[in-house]
């Protein structure tokens, strides 16, 4: 169900006071002008606010092109404002942006990935700033444009300090997997109720993948199975950062040390003992395990994932849909994970935030950030669709912004072909789905940082061999348990009780 409303309705503030600058008369009674006529007032246009908004990865080709469309229609619409996006390439990202954020480098608006450095960190180090009074004046409709739970999973110490990102409802987010729908049916197989029935299922798509390389394998990814989660009497709870449980009662305690865990890596080193997970998981480069994926080489895949044209091409008649083990209710474990900053280093903060606004209002403006010049870069094919007109050599859309940099899950556009099911929850905010108690507490590692940092790295060495079944419980766990306990484990925990208890206890 829609919840909010699109309008092209603006309510903006004034930018700028303009500059009245008058004609001087000289110290001898002489005017100033060449004529000697009577000096006059002017009115000097004021100067252009700059929205400087980091971006990761590389410019996309039409860049420029789509710069220039969105500056003009924003001197159209009365806005004082100069976007100038800065791509910084992924693989020095988080140095960059350290290093502009430590030596004062201005710029206003900087893309937050919550599994690289989440804005509790930034936050916690100075680099972005609380905005409740930027959006009072200049962001009513970015306020609107989302939901009052969203807008408080983004307090700090009880500030909004980030703009999530909303572009999908994290209810169809979690709980399930993608499978092959037509190669389930094709092999008179029926959906999976249980993980023996995914397993089962998971050995004869790979005994009967059509392709002759049948080394395809398990989709694993580097967080809980919330696929299994749904089939355990304590569901629903959350997992926090690989490292904390919180169920719905606000009960915090060791993740890797509840019951659920080790059914979750019992699971697991019974799908790598099959052969059903490459046994060279833990070092093959995460770019070629992508690669198989993005090829649709996969007997599935946790969370709710498409299909493109490509896919279609080696796989013809290809489909997909989402299969869930357990009867349980829609669950939000989380509410985002990606977010936009408001720069601490910006002499204007309010210009990121005007910009925003102005980018929310409609989905006009909404659809050129996102998409590009309709008619030149993309084709409007519908409600939420649109086909790329543009492409590069190597098939992709000449320019682009991500929606899971910039979205919002009722205005973001999908391939005319895509699957009708998925489009539905990819643009639909569920008004059935229940909530986690953390949504709205964000936690603040500031306290533990060594400790917090220590156990993150930890997990990579330690606990992803048994999260991806290749060490069984009762050969890795103690020793697993006994490193993170020693990087910090406890340390955080702790740490995160305290606090989740004292933000509930301040609601």
């Amino acid at each position: 169900m829609k919840t909010w409303k699109k309008t092209a309705t603006r309510v903006f503030a004034p930018l700028l006071a303009a500059a009245l600058l008058a004609s001087c008369s000289s110290g001898d009674g002489n005017a100033a002008n060449e004529t000697g006529g009577q000096a006059t007032a002017t009115q000097a246009p004021a100067a252009k606010l700059p929205v400087r908004y980091l971006l990761p990865g590389n410019a996309p080709q039409d860049l420029d092109t789509v710069v220039a469309a969105i500056n003009e229609k924003l001197a159209a619409d009365g806005l004082n404002l100069e976007y100038e996006p800065i791509y910084i390439p992924w693989d020095v990202w988080d140095q960059k942006t350290n290093l502009m954020m430590s030596t004062g480098e201005e710029f206003e608006l900087i893309a937050i990935m919550h599994d690289v450095k989440g804005p509790n960190v930034l936050a916690g180090n100075g680099g972005i700033i609380p905005i409740d009074e930027l959006l009072e004046e200049y962001g009513a409709e970015l306020k609107a444009s989302m939901p009052e739970w969203i807008w408080d999973s983004a307090k700090i110490n009880g500030e909004i300090t980030y703009i999530p990102n909303f572009w999908l409802d994290t209810a169809f987010n979690d709980g399930m997997v993608t499978l092959r729908k037509d190669l389930l049916e094709k092999n008179g197989l029926e959906a999976p109720k249980s993980p023996e029935d995914l397993l089962a299922v998971a050995e004869t798509l790979q005994a009967n993948w059509p392709q002759d390389n049948k080394n395809v394998y398990i989709k694993l990814l580097a967080e809980p199975a919330t696929f299994l989660h749904t089939t355990y009497d304590s569901y629903p709870f959350s997992v926090i950062d690989n490292l904390i449980y919180v169920d719905q009662e606000g009960t915090v305690k060791s993740w890797l040390e509840t019951e659920e865990f080790k059914k979750d890596v019992e699971y697991m080193n019974e799908a790598y003992t099959r052969g059903l997970i490459l046994k060279d998981v833990l070092t093959t480069p995460t770019e070629v395990l992508n690669q198989e994926e993005l090829a649709g080489r996969y007997l599935y895949r946790p969370g709710d994932v498409g299909i493109d044209d490509r896919i279609r091409e080696t796989f013809p008649g290809a489909e997909v849909n989402i299969y869930f083990l357990g009867d349980q209710p829609k669950f939000r474990s989380y509410a985002i994970r990606n977010s936009n900053g408001v720069s601490a280093t910006s002499p204007h903060p309010e210009a990121g935030v005007q910009f925003l606004n102005w980018v929310f209002s409609n989905q006009g403006n909404f659809d050129l950030v996102q998409s590009g010049v309709e008619g030149v870069n993309w084709t409007n094919t519908g409600e939420n669709t649109r086909d790329f007109l543009s492409l590069t050599d190597a098939g992709g859309p000449t320019y682009e912004l991500a929606n899971w940099l910039l979205g919002h899950v009722e205005m973001n556009r999908y391939p005319t072909s895509s699957d009708p099911g998925r489009m539905e929850r990819r643009t639909t905010i569920a008004d059935d789905a229940v909530n986690s108690v953390t949504i709205g507490f964000n936690f603040d590692p500031t306290n533990v940082a060594s400790a917090y940092a220590n156990s993150v790295a930890e997990l990579q060495t330690s606990v992803f061999p048994l999260m991806y079944g290749v060490i069984s419980y009762e050969s890795g766990f103690a020793g697993a348990l006994r490193n993170m306990k020693a990087a910090g484990l406890d340390t955080v925990v702790e740490e995160y009780a305290r606090q989740f208890a004292e933000w509930r206890s301040s609601q």
